[in-house]
């Protein structure tokens, strides 16, 4: 066998060297070719997400235009609903207004005073319809139990005559729409006296 020469074995180790060097550089590459990937996947990607957040708020500011111009819409309907309910509330009254009207111009011309009287009480009694028709009920008063929710009394008495929180007396009458309270009854109240107060005037009386 053939020994290897001292410049061989230098040449080889050279070459070895070289080798090492070369796959170095390779294994380099192609960790910068690897990080070069994955910075451009994750430009990629944030740039998808960049145009995700674009789209998220475009679409968010349609979705306040929209629901501004919602509500501006049932403001509208809202208001011409409110309008359109005034309107029959008013044609419902003018006949009543107009019979009123006629009634006063015929008893000026006139003067006669018991037709004038009739034909009050048949406005009367169609303005009565037509609270009637509206849902709006006159709110007991005299004789019931005082409540301060339908109630507002404006003077109390003290008697044994009725009962306590009695209702004696009713200055202004009172109306309701349903179960809403549009005007209370304004009235007299009965407060019963206390028997303390009973025996004390007994006593005094018995005294005299």
């Amino acid at each position: 066998m053939k020994e290897e020469t001292k410049e061989e074995g230098e040449i080889k180790e050279n070459d070895y060297q070289d080798l090492e060097e070369q796959a170095a550089e390779t294994e380099e590459g192609k960790k910068e070719e690897a990080q070069g990937k994955r910075v451009e996947a994750l430009e990629k990607e944030l740039a998808e997400k960049e145009e995700t957040i674009r789209d998220l708020k475009d679409r968010l500011r349609h979705l306040k235009a929209d629901f501004e111009n919602y509500k501006k819409r049932q403001g509208n309907k809202t208001e011409e609903k409110v309008d359109k309910e005034k309107g029959n509330l008013i044609m419902d009254l003018v006949p009543i207004y107009d019979n009123l009207d006629r009634a006063f111009k015929s008893f000026e011309k006139n003067d006669d005073k018991e037709s004038f009287i009739e034909g009050v009480e048949r406005i009367y009694a169609q303005f009565d319809e037509f609270l009637d028709k509206k849902d709006v009920e006159l709110i007991g008063a005299e004789g019931k139990q005082f409540d301060p929710n339908k109630h507002e009394a404006l003077m109390r008495i003290e008697s044994k005559e009725y009962k306590n929180n009695e209702i004696v007396e009713e200055f202004e009458r009172g109306y309701r729409y349903k179960e809403q309270v549009l005007k209370p009854s304004k009235v007299k109240v009965n407060i019963r006296p206390s028997p303390e107060e009973g025996e004390d005037d007994n006593e005094s009386s018995k005294a005299n």
